[in-house]
């Protein structure tokens, strides 16, 4: 969702969550890496060290799993600067509106890149990778912000696209001043939507996106051989069709839209395979949800599941996921926060998936109901931004092994950190009861995770919380039993376990 549509995204979001309430109370491979640049000129991602004076990057490093989707001025003096630099995210995801660098049909020559140029001054002053999400139409081309292209040809857009291409590709040619490199440019957000009120998008009109990427492909390649055009960040849930028997429960995106795309020979038209995840809509990825939640890892499978059907192999990314701390319907506190910045990163790592953007790094206000950042404010930061600076610390170069098998309500992941040299597991319960897992005022939310044990092989563990806190060590014979595995008490509350040497 993106802030200029907030009205717009807060609709969806109040009827998707009430519709949905509504009809549920009635009812293993290493992180593949984002294609690294193909030529000096391309993007030299780097991992921020704020230790060192001014900010500075200091050294190169393949940008890593931990991204957040941050509005508007990213430069030096922004008001989230400082936050973003604390958190230990290594990606930014921003949108650039055609409407607003193009707001009468011109040329590149007459664009106004200034507010464009600001959007991207952390990738020219602090190393930071980005994916810039490039949409928002202008009226002379379209009657639809977010949709189909029908008021001109779509050599407007791609022209629109590739000079934003070559602006920002560090050659030196139409270069913008401030020497900004961005590699990652996503092609239109949630285009999956269908006819929404006065609005609509990309999503009854598969053929004419694939259509677009496959007259965009091309003009972006050569503009930077190294750039990579992301799929714009499909919800892929609230589907116009979930609820056949009462309509006015369905939600405005396009089941077929993404099957659409293929079967019209887009795949081979990107690099980047993207969806969105919210725990909200868990229940249409796991089969016993919510003790096998929050359902993130399911979805990417299905996603790569039905991108292997058309024999197309992408690495995937997530641009938007995350969770708010306010308690409001559906429910949200610190804890559930933290819980879900711990759960969905975990996740994405047992995925596979090589970019995971917070929605957002600040709370959006307004009209806007829920606080999904990180951040309240410039610098009143919220216990889930110390559990996601300690995840991209201690985690983020960490890759999956192995998931154990235990009860349903328990999940188990094992990772291996190289970054560090340790074995460390995530494992946690989850709730056991659907009807107060989010709240309503029919069903209060309510806590029903559980405590629990677990046995590990090995013969010490350290326990860690979120904050990387140690709360415990245990060794194999603390059950009376030497048979070389660790009993480990769990709950609700994400426990990383590192498996230490006695």
């Amino acid at each position: 969702m993106q802030v200029s549509h907030k009205k717009q995204a807060q609709r969806w979001l109040q009827v998707g969550f009430t519709c949905l309430l509504a009809l549920w109370m009635g009812i293993g491979s290493a992180r593949p890496a984002l294609a690294d640049p193909v030529e000096p000129a391309a993007d030299p991602f780097y991992f921020y060290a704020p230790v060192v004076p001014n900010n500075k990057c200091i050294q190169p490093q393949a940008a890593g799993l931990f991204g957040v989707q941050y509005y508007g001025d990213t430069t030096r003096n922004s008001a989230y600067h400082t936050d973003y630099v604390g958190s230990g995210a290594s990606w930014i995801r921003n949108s650039v509106d055609w409407a607003s660098v193009e707001p009468a049909n011109t040329t590149p020559a007459n664009y106004q890149w200034s507010a464009v140029d600001a959007f991207v001054g952390m990738a020219a002053s602090d190393c930071a990778a980005m994916v810039l999400t490039l949409g928002a139409n202008p009226l002379w081309a379209s009657t639809n912000w977010e949709g189909p292209i029908d008021k001109v040809g779509n050599d407007e857009f791609v022209q629109f696209v590739t000079a934003v291409v070559e602006r920002y590709d560090g050659d030196g040619v139409q270069d913008a001043p401030n020497g900004a490199k961005v590699s990652y440019f996503e092609i239109y957000n949630e285009p999956d939507a269908g006819p929404a009120g006065a609005e609509e998008r990309w999503g009854l009109h598969g053929d004419g996106y694939a259509a677009l990427l496959k007259l965009l492909y091309p003009a972006v390649k050569a503009a930077n051989p190294a750039a990579q055009v992301v799929f714009g960040g499909i919800a892929y849930d609230f589907f116009t069709d979930q609820d056949p028997i009462t309509p006015s429960n369905n939600g405005p995106f396009v089941r077929r839209f993404l099957e659409d795309v293929l079967k019209n020979g887009g795949g081979a038209y990107f690099d980047v395979m993207n969806f969105h995840f919210y725990p909200l809509f868990g229940p249409k990825w796991t089969t016993k949800f919510p003790k096998d939640g929050p359902g993130l890892l399911e979805k990417a499978n299905a996603v790569r599941a039905l991108l292997t059907k058309y024999s197309v192999n992408k690495p995937i990314i997530i641009t938007e996921t995350g969770w708010h701390n306010n308690a409001t319907t559906p429910h949200g506190s610190d804890t559930l926060q933290v819980r879900l910045v711990q759960q969905l990163y975990t996740q994405s790592i047992a995925a596979g998936v090589s970019m995971v953007a917070w929605w957002p790094l600040s709370d959006p206000g307004g009209s806007y109901l829920y606080n999904s950042g990180l951040v309240a404010a410039p610098a009143q930061r919220k216990a889930a931004f110390a559990a996601y600076k300690v995840m991209a610390r201690e985690l983020g170069a960490a890759r999956f092994v192995a998931e154990q098998t235990f009860a349903v309500d328990i999940k188990s992941y094992q990772l291996q950190d190289d970054a560090h040299g340790r074995t460390v597991y995530v494992a946690w319960t989850n709730p056991t009861d659907l009807a107060t897992v989010f709240g309503n005022a029919q069903h209060p939310y309510a806590d029903t995770t559980r405590t629990a044990t677990i046995a590990l092989p090995g013969e010490q563990m350290g326990v860690y919380d979120a904050f990387w806190n140690k709360v415990a060590t245990v060794a194999d014979n603390a059950d009376g039993k030497n048979d070389r595995k660790v009993t480990i008490t769990i709950n609700g509350d994400p426990k990383y376990i590192v498996v230490e040497a006695n």
